[in-house]
């Protein structure tokens, strides 16, 4: 069982499975371009977006990455929506505030630091404002930056075979 597994983390490793239409697609890892943009996900942040730290995911799921991407942005700036979907958490989390949003299908957006404008259970839509990013992203290059992070679950309670993927 355990081997099965692995091969299985293995496998999903190699393609992220996403939403399109509301259709469950598999895409090879080998496409360069970031999963939201394969799946039709719009940026969170308003205008031109530059990435200051890359996605960066770690060789195994328990080691240290970086398990999403930080985008530069300004203080106070609006952050949107990137695809329709339903709130899942909206608080501090170790004393920062984070929004999470589930997209259907297992796939799970999260943003920090953000001050959140709805709650948990609020239904959003593609490019609607979810709240507005706050300074004090630790290693942001400037004043403010958005940490973006999304993963495909699996529907495991316990979140062990969770995929984290590059937004």
């Amino acid at each position: 069982m355990q081997s099965n597994r692995v091969d299985r983390r293995r496998l999903r490793h190699r393609a992220c499975a996403g939403l399109a239409a509301g259709i469950l697609a598999v895409v090879p890892v080998a496409d360069a371009a970031p999963f939201g943009s394969r799946v039709g996900m719009g940026s969170p942040l308003p205008g031109p977006v530059s990435v200051s730290t890359p996605f960066d995911p770690p060789a195994q799921r328990w080691l240290r990455g970086h398990r999403g991407v930080d985008l530069v942005g300004t203080v106070l700036a609006p952050v949107r929506a990137p695809a329709d979907g339903t709130v899942l958490f909206a608080g501090a989390v170790g004393g920062r505030p984070v929004l999470s949003i589930d997209h259907g299908g297992g796939l799970r957006t999260t943003y920090e630091p953000v001050r959140a404008t709805v709650r948990a259970g609020d239904r959003v839509i593609a490019g609607g404002e979810v709240g507005r990013l706050l300074a004090g992203h630790p290693g942001c290059p400037a004043s403010a930056c958005l940490h973006w992070g999304a993963r495909v679950t699996s529907g495991d309670p316990s979140g062990d075979d969770d995929d984290y993927v590059d937004p």
